[in-house]
């Protein structure tokens, strides 16, 4: 939280007076992911979480420039997500269908219906979402990026029945890849004809706002405002 803290000051200063060149903000979030994750590994946390924190922190403080600071981020994360599911795919995909049972097949089907879209649902209680925008956050979730992070944690922590565990991440995961990426431009086509089907004066009010104004802004975010 300190290093998401630090960076973000950094980036309203540097911007207020003009200390540094846009092109090298990008390099600040960066040092702040690093600092974070080295900080939290060397005291026997978790560096994923630390650099999570890091980053909702930093986000939050410099909002404003968080689009400039991020781009480097961004296109980084893309090309390093491509990456990692390719040798997901080509390495770890394979093993765990030989080892697959139908528990693990119904674990898989339920994580990615019932257990990701009930709580999506909980979590817009209150947003006056509207059925298909419900449905449709809830069935289009991560891709499983972090599923695979924390497998290979498992998977050298050595625990018992870690094998299990890893068939179950890898089969959903790959599931999940597979069906959203069938699923993902027929849904979208007929998500975005419900919304243009509708007038202004019906179109559905959170539907319609910009991401950025259902969440508070600002370092007085940070204090509950």
């Amino acid at each position: 939280m300190g290093a998401g803290l630090l960076a973000g000051y950094v980036v309203l200063l540097a911007t207020g007076r003009r200390l540094i060149e846009a092109t090298w903000w990008q390099i600040i979030p960066v040092a702040a992911a690093v600092i974070a994750f080295g900080a939290a590994d060397a005291l026997g946390g978790s560096g994923f979480v630390a650099a999570f924190v890091a980053g909702t922190v930093f986000a939050l403080v410099a909002h404003e420039d968080t689009p400039t600071t991020m781009r480097f981020l961004e296109e980084t994360g893309a090309l390093l997500d491509a990456v990692t599911f390719l040798v997901f795919g080509a390495v770890l995909l394979g093993p765990a269908l030989e080892q697959v049972s139908w528990q693990v097949l119904v674990f898989a089907a339920l994580s990615l219906t019932v257990a990701r879209m009930v709580p999506v649902a909980i979590s817009l209680w209150g947003t006056h979402a509207r059925a298909p925008t419900v449905t449709f956050m809830g069935w289009f979730g991560p891709r499983g990026l972090a599923s695979i992070v924390f497998a290979v944690v498992v998977e050298d922590a050595h625990q018992i029945h870690s094998t299990t565990i890893l068939t179950a991440t890898y089969l959903t995961v790959g599931l999940s890849v597979l069906l959203h990426g069938l699923t993902g431009a027929p849904l979208v086509r007929r998500y975005l004809a419900w919304y243009a089907a509708a007038d202004d004066r019906q179109r559905p009010t959170m539907e319609s706002e910009a991401a950025h104004e259902h969440r508070p802004r600002g370092p007085t975010a940070l204090l509950g405002r």
